[in-house]
Order: C-alpha cells, then structure tokens, then sequence
C-alpha cells in the first residue's frame, strides 16, 4: 500500500511527496506522508483486509500555497480504489503553523485507507 500511495501522488502532483520525511530541497510546496496507524481485520478463515490511517501533510511558504497543495492531493487520492487500495477516504482536515519558526503554513490531510496485503 505505502509504495501503491507513493506512486500514485508522486506521480499525480505538480510539487515534491516523500514518505517520511521533507525530502530535500527548500522548494514548496511539498508533502510529507506517514502512516499513523493501522489494523487488520480478522475473521473466522483467516486474516481479512488491512485498514490503515495515512497522514499526509502539505507545506508551503503561505497558506494559500499549502491549501491548493492539499486540494491537488485530496483530487488524487478522496474515493480512489486501484492496485492493493479498496478505498481511500479522508477523515481528517486540519490547518498547522508552526509559530516559533514562522517558516512553513500546513495543511494535514488523514486518510482511512482500506487495502489488501
């Protein structure tokens, strides 16, 4: 699923994603994922599906730069099925800053993520 999503946006947005960490490079906007969180379901036959949170954060030198960041990844990825993913659904919108270094506006984005190992 993480290579699946990577791919996917990577590939989709017009600015830098990387899974984990800012990348390198000082131009925005860019993203960073993580995944938060998961579990996989289980049944009486066995192991089920894997439902996972993603957390996807979009940074730019303004807000407006990080909001239209985030709709870009949000037009990818809200209702997508493909490859693993049964279904991504956003749970989560919030807007971050961090006030002592004032260098970056954020937006965060969390993902439910229904997929197949």
């Amino acid at each position: 699923m993480e290579e699946h999503l990577y791919t996917l946006l990577s590939g989709a947005v017009s600015f830098p994603i990387a899974w984990g960490t800012l990348g390198s490079g000082t131009s925005t906007p860019r993203a960073v994922m993580f995944r938060t969180g998961g579990r996989r379901d289980m049944h009486l036959k066995g192991k089920g599906l894997m439902m996972g949170r993603v957390q996807i954060d979009c940074y730019g030198k303004t807000y407006l730069e990080a909001i239209t960041a985030s709709r870009e990844v949000r037009a990818v990825l809200e209702g997508y099925r493909g490859g693993p993913v049964l279904g991504a659904f956003l749970e989560i919108i919030r807007d971050t800053k961090d006030d002592d270094t004032q260098l970056l506006h954020g937006v965060s984005l969390t993902f439910s993520i229904t997929y197949r190992e």
